[in-house]
């Protein structure tokens, strides 16, 4: 209430100079230098005046509002919560950490079980290709050398493609030993 007595006190002032501007400005239209040069001054300095006015209240009232800022953040109430809130947002992070670590360690996990199964796979295979190659070989002398050649270059292609399933039909194909 009372800054908004200072404030409009400081606009009636500037108001003031600017009656003042005016009545020089028609005492020099009437001819009246001299009238007009005092008014002119006076309202310079009342101008001058109205704004430092206007410039300390509204430094009073930055300053008066940064205290009551200041007051209230650090109120006890105010600075618990902050504290509160802290804790809470680290506990809430810590949690969301946990969970990425967790969902990388299994991503890690899938992964290894992947590269584990594909070599898994890999010996299995060579595993199937040496023991059909050793049955072909050991039945070569009673295929035609055609048939040996075709046999033995399609369990390399079945093998190269890692298509199991294709090397043991081909080796239901073999005669009985």
């Amino acid at each position: 209430m009372r800054s908004g007595r200072i404030l409009y006190g400081g606009l009636a002032i500037a108001s003031l100079a600017m009656l003042l501007f005016v009545a020089g400005f028609l005492c020099f239209r009437l001819g009246s230098a001299l009238l007009a040069g005092l008014f002119y001054a006076v309202a310079g300095k009342v101008l001058l005046l109205a704004f430092v006015g206007l410039g300390l209240l509204g430094l009073f009232a930055l300053a008066k509002a940064l205290y009551r800022q200041l007051c209230g953040y650090f109120r006890r109430d105010v600075t618990e919560m902050r504290c509160w809130l802290a804790l809470r947002n680290q506990v809430r992070d810590a949690g969301l950490r946990a969970a990425a670590e967790a969902r990388q360690l299994r991503y890690r996990m899938q992964l290894q079980r992947g590269r584990l199964a594909a070599a898994n796979h890999r010996k299995h295979l060579r595993q199937l290709w040496q023991a059909i190659d050793g049955e072909l070989a050991s039945v070569r002398n009673r295929l035609p050398a055609a048939t040996y050649k075709s046999l033995r270059k399609s369990l390399r292609r079945h093998y190269k493609q890692a298509d199991a399933a294709a090397m043991l039909a081909l080796r239901n194909q073999l005669p009985c030993l």
